[in-house]
């Protein structure tokens, strides 16, 4: 189960980290700036690693047996910003809590 976990905070955190770069930097300089290099970079790296972090989320979810509603949410969490850290604390508090790492 730990190394479950492992995997999916590292993506949640990778996820997290380029989607606020995506939204914060890298679209306003493409809509202020007009440039928008940074947006293709950046915004192809977050399309992957998303795909990545969904596999990781549903690994999880799979080994943990939560509730579809549950594993969904957990999912969508990598497309808001900030919501990719708040869905990783709370699934490495439950599964601390469930005594399986």
């Amino acid at each position: 189960m730990s190394a479950a976990l492992l995997r999916y905070r590292i993506l949640a955190f990778v996820t997290g980290v380029m989607l606020l770069l995506l939204a914060f930097v890298a679209m306003p300089m493409k809509y202020l700036a007009h440039q928008p290099g940074p947006v293709s970079v950046i915004g192809t790296a977050h399309g992957f690693l998303f795909m990545v972090y969904l596999v990781t989320a549903l690994d999880l979810g799979i080994r943990l047996r939560w509730r579809w509603l549950k594993l969904g949410l957990v999912m969508l969490a990598g497309t808001i910003p900030f919501a990719s850290f708040i869905a990783e604390r709370r699934a490495s508090e439950e599964v601390r809590a469930r005594g399986r790492v």
